[in-house]
């Protein structure tokens, strides 16, 4: 496929993949950031810590692997475009 009959979906998904590569040692030391407080606030508020764990592992994850950083991109731009149609 040429670069003009391309969809919407695909050049996002793209563009999308490159910005999540790009920053993936930002993403990767700020999991670590967020797991150190989750770390910290677990003994002090349970709950807290326990919904804050969720996102600080998946920035490690997303830090760390390929196919998770393109199955987030490609669920972003899915999610972007989901009303618009392509002409």
């Amino acid at each position: 496929m040429s670069n003009r009959r391309r969809l919407a979906r695909e050049r996002l998904e793209i563009y999308l993949v490159h910005l999540l590569l790009a920053y993936r040692p930002l993403i990767l030391i700020s999991g670590l950031l967020l797991l150190a407080y989750v770390l910290a606030t677990l003994f002090i508020y349970p709950l807290a810590g326990y919904v804050v764990l969720v996102p600080a592992l998946y920035m490690l994850v997303l830090g760390t692997s390929y196919t998770v950083a393109h199955y987030t991109a490609r669920l972003a731009a899915w999610i972007s475009t989901l009303g618009r149609y392509d002409d």
